[in-house]
């Protein structure tokens, strides 16, 4: 991965924060958050323990950190993607262009923020958690349900769920190298799968 796709590394940072952030992310990718350590952390960033005690008081602050600066990468790409859009078909396309995008550019990021949420979700500040990747998604559902090309016989909610679902489920199946065919290769079957589930 280049210098480039470390979006969750500030230039700000110093140059042994910058390691540690990327060597956290590296380690809690790999054996997940309470199967790691600090000197786990330490060894792959090729500091000690009490660096990264300088920038986080514990593997809890560092995990939360890193999980703040991934979801909110995430959701700005997303947002950003949609917002150039009026009608639901084109925003509909641009969010699952820049998801599959997103995943295929940021395997680990992506992976650490889904395997996470139920843990460091609740811990971000309430004004956060007010903006989502759902509460974007649920916009665009109830944007095609008013311009009639999404079904209006289920809930919302079961439609989310659908979405959301098929969309996780896939980025888990890239992330382990389970998929037959690069994922950015099969945006337009994704698109089509999802438009069958809304239109259902």
């Amino acid at each position: 991965m280049s210098a480039a796709n470390h979006f969750y590394v500030s230039p700000e940072d110093p140059p042994s924060k910058q390691a540690i952030l990327k060597a956290a992310l590296t380690v809690f990718a790999r054996y997940g958050v309470p199967g790691s350590s600090i000197r786990e952390v330490a060894m792959e960033a090729g500091y000690t323990n009490p660096a990264i005690f300088k920038f986080f008081r514990t593997k809890d602050a560092l995990a939360l950190f890193l999980f703040e600066r991934c979801y909110n990468e995430c959701l700005s790409v997303l947002k950003h993607a949609v917002g150039q859009h009026a009608a639901f078909p084109s925003k509909l396309r641009a969010a699952i262009e820049s998801l599959i995008d997103f995943v295929d550019k940021h395997p680990q990021p992506f992976f650490f923020v889904q395997d996470n949420l139920r843990v460091f979700w609740p811990k971000l500040p309430k004004e956060m958690r007010r903006h989502s990747l759902m509460t974007e998604f649920r916009k665009l559902i109830e944007q095609g349900r008013s311009e009639g090309r999404v079904s209006s016989n289920v809930s919302v909610d079961l439609q989310l769920a659908a979405m959301i679902g098929f969309l996780l489920q896939l980025a888990r199946m890239n992330y382990f190298k389970e998929l037959k065919q690069n994922i950015t290769r099969q945006t337009n079957q994704v698109e089509s799968m999802i438009l069958m589930m809304l239109q259902s």
